[in-house]
């Protein structure tokens, strides 16, 4: 399976909070998309606004496309949807061991929001002591 990502701006899609980009599997062009939640957990991305999206898309470009090849390698040639779990638990956006093809890019790595992460701790833990 060949897979290549042209190098195109993604596509902001203010309706889904997600930046759309394409992958070429075999030459047939697949959408991958990236949850604007998994720019701003795993990426540094500020806020969820196209801007700071795109920006910490293109700051972070390779190790996102080689968690989309990864995907795709899987799934096939289907669309993928890259959302912030599936780095927590292949180990964190640009630490998750995924193969950088650009030495000239280093990614970065900003710290979840702390708020909104305990917030999200919160309600598990209720709903955790919902079911006991």
């Amino acid at each position: 399976m060949n897979i290549v990502f042209p190098a195109q701006t993604p596509v902001y899609l203010g309706d889904r909070r997600a930046l759309a980009f394409q992958a070429l599997v075999d030459g047939e062009p697949i959408e991958c998309t990236i949850s604007a939640e998994a720019l701003e957990d795993h990426f540094g991305a500020e806020s969820s606004r196209e801007d700071d999206l795109q920006h910490a898309f293109e700051n972070n470009r390779a190790v996102i496309e080689g968690a989309a090849e990864q995907l795709l390698t899987s799934v096939g040639c289907r669309p993928v949807v890259l959302r912030s779990g599936y780095f927590r638990c292949s180990g964190g956006g640009t630490s998750a061991g995924m193969r950088v093809r650009s030495q000239n890019k280093e990614p970065i790595h900003k710290e979840p929001n702390d708020a909104r992460h305990a917030l999200r701790r919160n309600r598990s833990a209720a709903a955790g002591s919902d079911s006991r």
